[in-house]
């Protein structure tokens, strides 16, 4: 499993290299794109980083345009996420290069396999309290 992150980690990258993102920086996009509202404090917890470091990371794809902030209207203090077009139009072309690799790495296996595989790390990811 680990192999494989690194490996498809190390391609994405270089696949959104020409959109100037990271494989993180592009997976957190795509996490507000499903969950727009999110809190930086809440993307820290979901990615296992520190607040500090996420607070960086989202200050960084701000002063691109990708996210803006606004106040949480029940806590004055919270500022929710949410993607500018721009950070929309960046989701969606990092979507299309996310396919392509899925399609390049999955190629030659039967729906049954992936369905299986699918089924595998649902289960993995429960039992880890992930889903």
């Amino acid at each position: 499993m680990h192999v494989l992150t690194h490996a498809t980690r190390t391609r994405l990258d270089e696949a959104l290299r020409p959109l100037e993102l990271s494989s993180f920086h592009y997976t957190i996009l795509s996490v507000l794109a499903h969950n727009a509202g999110l809190s930086s404090a809440r993307l820290s917890r979901r990615f296992y980083v520190t607040p500090q470091a996420m607070g960086e990371i989202i200050q960084l794809l701000e002063r691109k345009g990708l996210i803006e902030r606004r106040e949480d209207p029940s806590n004055k203090r919270a500022m929710l996420l949410s993607l500018t077009k721009v950070g929309e139009a960046a989701c969606q072309r990092g979507d299309i290069i996310v396919s392509k690799l899925e399609q390049t790495i999955f190629e030659g296996q039967s729906k049954s396999k992936l369905d299986l595989l699918r089924s595998v790390l649902t289960t993995a990811l429960a039992a880890l309290g992930e889903r």
